[in-house]
């Protein structure tokens, strides 16, 4: 399995992560290893460059009976590609499980049709594409109409029965993520005044790595400093402590796939405010599991927040609901059973493409 460092930030490790957590690597003898760590040429390069030795050294040998890749975009896609052209080389299958929600921008609008040529070739090449939603699912039949396309939700902790209600108070809106543009942080600074004229004791915690001080600095612009919380990227306990104070979870990102801390939330009842994009409305079902906006719309951001602050009864309906598909569609369980499933049938079907080769 090939992926970012395990020490890394980011939700596609927390699902390398949760494979690990939930017993894959053990069953399936399953040997990780690292193509990327952290920004830096020289550190990609050396970590790239000891990623793709160990995994030849391991092809030459006949130690691998599949590969399952974890990509993003851009770079983490170029990576990957080099991963599966030597497999192909080697006649190994592979999985090719992508967790970007920018992926059809990138091949639209970044790529030349030399790069898209690679890029469906690569994509093609796949014993299975992983899609982490039906809607993403028709997006890569786009792009790949020759690929054997799957649906893989994201796998997350959820416990056995509805954990208790946050009733913090003040109310604490919680953002966790890489503090960018991109991820509509600054649509959520933008918001803070309209709540806080309503809930003047109102916390925001952007808790996450990247631009703090822009964050800061535009809290500074809007006179909301005092209600904001920056206590940069959080992990483990620091992070559960976070957590379990949380009001709500704010994700009016621009771009997704399908995000970790949505599903995170959903299993440890938390009503989640996000916006239309990537997997987010299959997975929150708008009014059912949590409310979501347009992108960019900063005011349908604030009366969300304001609408769930207003209705206790509305929140608990929704962190139910919500609660209940976590259990069914992203719990530690069910998504094994699907990669145990997935690895399957990946490897029966490339031994009877095998065996036709040798009849012929």
């Amino acid at each position: 399995m090939i992926g970012t460092s395990l020490d890394a930030p980011g939700g596609m490790t927390s699902v390398v992560r949760m494979y690990r957590d939930m017993g894959l690597f053990d069953a399936w003898n399953v040997r990780y290893i690292a193509s990327y760590e952290k920004p830096g040429k020289f550190t990609q390069l050396r970590v790239m460059a000891g990623a793709l030795a160990a995994f030849v050294w391991l092809l030459v040998r006949g130690k691998v009976g599949l590969l399952h890749v974890h990509s993003a975009s851009r770079g983490s896609f170029w990576r990957k590609s080099v991963f599966c052209a030597l497999a192909r080389l080697f006649g190994v299958p592979y999985v090719f499980h992508l967790h970007s929600g920018e992926f059809p921008v990138f091949y639209d609008k970044e790529c030349s049709p030399r790069a898209q040529r690679w890029v469906r070739r690569t994509l093609e090449g796949a014993q299975a594409l992983v899609a982490l939603t039906g809607q993403w699912q028709t997006a890569l039949r786009r792009i790949a109409p020759g690929a054997a396309i799957t649906v893989l939700g994201n796998p997350v902790r959820v416990p056995s029965a509805l954990p208790a209600a946050h009733g913090a108070t003040p109310p604490h809106l919680l953002f966790l993520g890489r503090l960018r543009d991109k991820k509509g942080v600054y649509d959520i600074v933008r918001a803070m005044p309209a709540v806080l004229a309503r809930y003047p004791d109102a916390v925001f915690t952007l808790a996450g790595d990247g631009d703090l001080e822009g964050a800061a600095r535009l809290a500074r612009e809007l006179n909301v400093e005092r209600a904001l919380r920056l206590p940069g990227w959080v992990d483990g306990e620091a992070k559960d402590a976070l957590v379990a104070q949380a009001t709500m979870l704010l994700l009016p990102s621009y771009f997704e796939g399908l995000p970790v801390c949505v599903l995170e939330a959903m299993a440890d009842g938390i009503p989640v405010v996000a916006t239309t994009v990537g997997g987010i409305p299959e997975a929150l079902d708008h009014g059912r599991c949590g409310l979501l906006h347009a992108p960019g719309d900063v005011e349908a951001l604030a009366q969300a927040v304001l609408a769930l602050l207003d209705d206790p009864a509305r929140r608990h309906a929704l962190r139910e609901a919500a609660f209940a598909r976590a259990q069914h569609a992203y719990s530690a369980p069910a998504v094994r059973g699907a990669v145990d499933a997935l690895y399957g049938e990946a490897l029966s079907q490339e031994k009877a493409k095998g065996e036709a080769r040798t009849v012929r």
